[in-house]
């Protein structure tokens, strides 16, 4: 079982209640299975959802903050802190500090944080399970995108199926799981 996992994800809730409903679960899932939570630090959106959830169910929670952005009210009690001077510092330690990687809905950030991820393993420098919540379809775009890349000749098959792309945060963890056995 995967011990420390980064989450990618929204500093905002999104237009619909299934965003946070699924962060809240996920966070909950990660608790409850004795997992650490390693995220990028806001207590607002859907990370202060999956942050809470998490300690809530008895979890560690890792917070990676940006020094010019960080204010006090951003502190999670409970949570182990990290504080990095700039954002690419920040982006390193979440990956440095985790064994898998989630993207939940979010903005540019959170596509950064996951292209950061991918564009690595695919250089060799460090392969590690990879997911996407895909809550209400969310990623469905991103996931054509990627299948077009492979059809294009930009990315390998191999690599195109690299990602773990499932609707329920159960479900992704038990398939990234699955997918670290194969990786180590």
């Amino acid at each position: 079982m995967i011990r420390k996992i980064a989450v990618f994800c929204g500093s905002s809730l999104g237009s619909r209640p299934d965003y946070a409903q699924a962060a809240r679960e996920l966070g909950a899932l990660l608790g409850q299975s004795g997992r650490t939570l390693v995220f990028g630090g806001c207590a607002d959106g859907l990370m202060k959802e999956v942050s809470q959830a998490a300690l809530a169910a008895g979890g560690k929670v890792e917070s990676e903050f940006i020094q010019d952005l960080f204010r006090e009210s951003d502190h999670i009690p409970g949570a182990e802190e990290h504080i990095y001077p700039t954002l690419e510092e920040r982006k390193l330690g979440l990956i440095a500090h985790s064994d898998a990687c989630i993207a939940l809905p979010g903005g540019m950030g959170t596509l950064d944080e996951l292209s950061e991820v991918f564009a690595r393993m695919q250089l060799g420098m460090k392969k590690r399970p990879l997911g996407l919540l895909n809550t209400c379809g969310y990623y469905d775009g991103l996931q054509a995108f990627i299948s077009h890349m492979a059809a294009e000749g930009f990315l390998t098959k191999e690599w195109g199926s690299f990602i773990q792309i499932k609707s329920s945060p159960e479900g992704l963890l038990k398939a990234l799981d699955d997918q670290a056995s194969v990786i180590r």
